[in-house]
């Protein structure tokens, strides 16, 4: 796998966000499970910081984490722009980054650019992503299939 694999898996991933996304509705961009959890608005938010804060880090700069607060009155076009701001940030980054250098990855010490890649930004928007289609499920919208098919839709033997 070289760079130009990894960023176009890295942008498939981002799709596959972006759809998940795209299925909020406009009154449901405050809706939360329960009292301790992301709105749907602050997950997506989380998303697209955490997409900066780990390419930022592949440059060893400090970054910070940018929050996750959802303005009042923040729509799901507002939501997807961000989305793709980031997407698009990560790509350039991604283009620019020699992902074999070693960097620091606090608190855990040194690793290697992929690992953020890898760890950081494809496992943790994973991660999130499936949280957001859990919430879409709760609000009764139907949550995107992972590759085009559902699990529903393969045979059974």
């Amino acid at each position: 796998m070289d760079s130009t694999d990894l960023t176009n898996y890295v942008a498939r991933v981002h799709g596959r966000t972006r759809e998940a996304v795209e299925r909020l509705r406009e009154e449901l961009v405050g809706w939360r499970p329960r009292p301790s959890e992301f709105t749907a608005g602050e997950l997506v938010l989380h998303i697209a910081n955490t997409r900066r804060m780990n390419m930022v880090r592949l440059s060893g700069v400090p970054h910070t984490y940018a929050g996750h607060e959802v303005a009042d009155g923040a729509s799901v076009a507002d939501l997807l722009a961000e989305v793709d701001a980031s997407a698009a940030e990560v790509a350039a980054r991604l283009a620019e980054v020699d992902l074999m250098l070693p960097v620091k990855i606090a608190p855990m010490g040194s690793g290697f650019g992929w690992q953020i890649v890898l760890g950081g930004l494809i496992e943790h928007e994973v991660h999130h992503r499936s949280q957001l289609c859990e919430y879409l499920s709760g609000m009764g919208i139907e949550p995107p299939a992972l590759y085009g098919l559902h699990v529903e839709d393969f045979p059974r033997a």
